[in-house]
């Protein structure tokens, strides 16, 4: 199995990637892979598969997975000092920067757009990575860092 190809859904968050690569990489190419899809740096990314830590020599095959689909469970280190960031929150006409808190519920993001752009906020859908926020979940649970692009849509228009 080592030359064949695995694929891993990347859980723990709303947005769950899906990362393909060969059955014999180490870990730090899978970190590596998911830091180019979520922009969740390396070192913030702790990998559990069937409750075991992937470590960063590890194989994924040879030591942990036996499969050629498996989902590995992702929890991202939130340092206090990274939580307040700045981040666009646009669509194809109109564009605002906004400091918020990573920890901050979708609803307080969809709110405060709502007041910048006078809409209220139960006509505002914000989306990040195509996938459509929830307003009960935090936003770190979107990836959302540092210079991160939220795109907003007025309920009911499919543009």
């Amino acid at each position: 199995m080592d030359n064949e190809m695995v694929s891993l859904t990347i859980i723990g968050a709303e947005i769950k990637p899906v990362i393909t690569l060969p059955s014999s990489s180490p870990i730090r190419q899978l970190k590596r892979l998911i830091m180019e899809h979520t922009g969740v740096p390396v070192e913030r990314q702790h990998l559990l598969y069937d409750n075991i830590r992937l470590t960063e020599d590890s194989l994924i095959i040879n030591h942990h997975i036996h499969e050629a689909t498996a989902e590995v469970f992702m929890s991202v280190v939130l340092f206090p000092e990274d939580r307040i960031i700045n981040i666009t929150v646009s669509n194809e006409y109109y564009k605002v920067d906004l400091i918020v808190d990573k920890v901050n519920k979708v609803i307080e993001l969809k709110k405060t757009t709502g007041e910048v752009f006078a809409i209220p906020a139960t006509d505002i859908d914000l989306w990040h990575m195509n996938t459509k926020m929830k307003d009960d979940k935090m936003l770190y649970r979107y990836f959302i860092d540092e210079d991160s692009d939220v795109k907003f849509t007025r309920v009911g228009d499919n543009s």
